[in-house]
Parts: C-alpha cells; sequence; structure tokens
C-alpha cells in the first residue's frame, strides 16, 4: 500500500479514539473544510447550514485565494444565524498542498491541509484544523466530476462567559464532498460538502476560476 493511503487509514483509526465535544451555539469557520485534492481554489461563494447544534441557522461565506501562491493559501470568512439567534462571525486563513497523484500502485489523489481562524457568536471560539483529503476525478466531453472525502482533526480553544468549561478541545472532523463542473476549463466549478459529527454542517456554492490541474 503507497504509505500516503497507509498514513490515511492510520490517521481514519485514531480519530475514533477521541471523545469529541459539541462547539454549542458557535458556526465553526472551518466545517466544512471543502478541501479535496482538486477543489478549485479560486473566489467561492457558498451558503452553509450549520448543524451543530438543532436550531442552528444560515449563513454565507466567500473564499479568496492570496496572490503568489498557486492557489495554495486562502481567506475564508463569513456571517450567519447561531443557536441562540446571535449574530456570528467567522474567518481563517487555509493552506494545501497535493501529497499524491493516483497512479498504478495507488487509486487515489491524496492532500493535505491545515488553517487557523475562529469564530464569535455567544463565545469566542479559535480552532487550527489539520487532516488528509482523497479523491479521484472523472471526465467526460465538458463534464469534470470529483468527488472526495477527508479525515482531519480539530483543536479548539474557547473563551466567555458562556463558553464550555473546557477551554480546550480536540475534536475529529470528517466530511465528503464533490466538485463538478461543465466546461473544460472549469471557469465555473459547482461544489457541496458535508462535514459529520459534531462539526455537522453543509454548504453549497461555486468557485470562480482556480482550476487545479
Amino acid at each position: 500500500m503507497n504509505r500516503y493511503a497507509t498514513l490515511a487509514v492510520c490517521l481514519a483509526g485514531t480519530l475514533t479514539a477521541f471523545a469529541p465535544a459539541t462547539a454549542e451555539g458557535q458556526i465553526l469557520w472551518d466545517a466544512p473544510r471543502m478541501i479535496g485534492p482538486e477543489s478549485p481554489a479560486g473566489v467561492g461563494f457558498y451558503w452553509l447550514r450549520a448543524e451543530a447544534l438543532p436550531d442552528d441557522g444560515d449563513a454565507v461565506f466567500a473564499t479568496l485565494p492570496v496572490p503568489g501562491t498557486g492557489g495554495g493559501v486562502t481567506l475564508r470568512g463569513g456571517l450567519g444565524e447561531g443557536a441562540t439567534d446571535e449574530l456570528a462571525g467567522f474567518g481563517g486563513i487555509n493552506v494545501r498542498s497535493l501529497l499524491a497523484r493516483h497512479d498504478e500502485s495507488q487509486p487515489l489523489d491524496i492532500g493535505w491541509n491545515a488553517g487557523i481562524g475562529g469564530s464569535y457568536g455567544e463565545y469566542l471560539i479559535l480552532s487550527l484544523p489539520v487532516g488528509l483529503s482523497a479523491g479521484r476525478s472523472w471526465s467526460s466531453g465538458a463534464v469534470w466530476f470529483a468527488p472526495y472525502v477527508g479525515l482531519g482533526a480539530v483543536l479548539d480553544y474557547r473563551r466567555g462567559e458562556e463558553a464550555p468549561d473546557d477551554e480546550f478541545a480536540l475534536e475529529p472532523n470528517a466530511e465528503v464532498g464533490m466538485d463538478l463542473a461543465f466546461d473544460t476549463s472549469r471557469h465555473i466549478v459547482l461544489r457541496a460538502a458535508a462535514s459529520l459529527g459534531d462539526r455537522q454542517a453543509v454548504a453549497v456554492g461555486l468557485a470562480i476560476g482556480g482550476a487545479r490541474r
């Protein structure tokens, strides 16, 4: 087995050992990550449904690549409504890189990603996510389709009167996502992703430019 595939399997097993702690009343800046191995790094606009709590509301956010980084560094920020109708702002910065492309020895493209950011609603929460993503794209004519899965962990720091008693929490993170384009240049890519568990959220939107080949 390719060493990167082995690493992904080991990471998945390790994550199951963590006891997650819910981020109450917050719209987490990093969920879902929306970073697959071939996901575009262009300007993006998204609608987000945060579901860390049942009453969490809708949010919108945008992504912007940092010039001169080749799409390896992107900014992300937005606004939404938390579980107690609090207006929550969130934002951060992501870095990413491709670890391995599919070949005869392993069928998947594999990438890594990390970030730092935060949100403020009922209280302040700072999050440092790190993870791996794996996927494979298919194309037929002008249609391009790239599903992926992601696994990782997030270190949260919570601060404020309404924050949980434990200031620090280490949570597992898992998600599924897909990117879809209908032109060979992939100038516009439709995107959707869902994060699972206590960081549960769903996001859909589109990215303009920034195709990674």
